[in-house]
């Protein structure tokens, strides 16, 4: 079981863009447009971070998901404005998407767009969990930043398949305890109770 890294989703991302002969850059704008009455997957994420992007995104849509990411499938004409009317275009896109995968990539601490993403869905939706990509290969355990780790979060199994996580609950004293249980597959954790693999308060303990 591992978290996905950055060297393996460039990889992936730049082996799809030698294969068109084009930059990363160019491929996003290359990937269909189709829009759909409704999407598996609204993934979260930076222009910040398009190579990783592109990798996630093809990760996602090889393994049969639709999956709706703003400046690929409907770019906004300014993604940096922070405006009503692009507000309400995220809001109208995220109300016919099943879930919420926030990419927890070097450029999500510095989106304008990101949290507010996911407070939305987590407050008016359903199921939001963090894709976390980290910087080394085989790396097992997420500890999420800040109220990240108020969220499940997704990883591999063997088989290479999206697996939803539980996190671990830290005690004010330190002391650390993985819930049991504490993983589902994707497709059960999709069509559940949007608070299924979060983790659970107990007593004094806290997330």
């Amino acid at each position: 079981m591992a978290l996905l890294s950055e060297p393996e989703i460039r990889a992936r991302a730049q082996k799809r863009a030698a294969a068109g002969r084009i930059s990363v850059e160019e491929a996003l704008t290359r990937v269909a447009r189709s829009r759909r009455d409704r999407y598996d997957i609204f993934l979260s994420q930076t222009i910040r971070d398009a190579e990783i992007v592109l990798g996630v995104y093809d990760l996602l849509t090889e393994a049969g998901y639709a999956v709706f990411c703003d400046w690929i499938e409907a770019p906004l004409r300014d993604r940096h404005e922070v405006s009503p009317a692009n507000a309400a275009f995220v809001r109208a896109v995220m109300g016919i998407c099943d879930t919420l995968l926030f990419i927890d990539g070097p450029g999500a601490a510095q989106s304008l767009w990101m949290c507010w993403e996911l407070g939305w869905f987590d407050g008016g939706r359903g199921p939001v969990a963090i894709l976390p990509v980290t910087e080394n290969e085989g790396q097992s355990y997420y500890y999420g930043r800040e109220f990240l780790s108020l969220y499940p979060y997704v990883d591999l199994d063997s088989g290479g398949r999206l697996r939803v996580v539980r996190p671990p609950v830290t005690s004010p004293s330190g002391i650390t305890v993985f819930e049991s249980a504490n993983w589902t597959d994707f497709e059960n954790w999709k069509s559940g109770p949007a608070d299924r693999m979060r983790p659970r308060a107990w007593g004094g303990w806290r997330g």
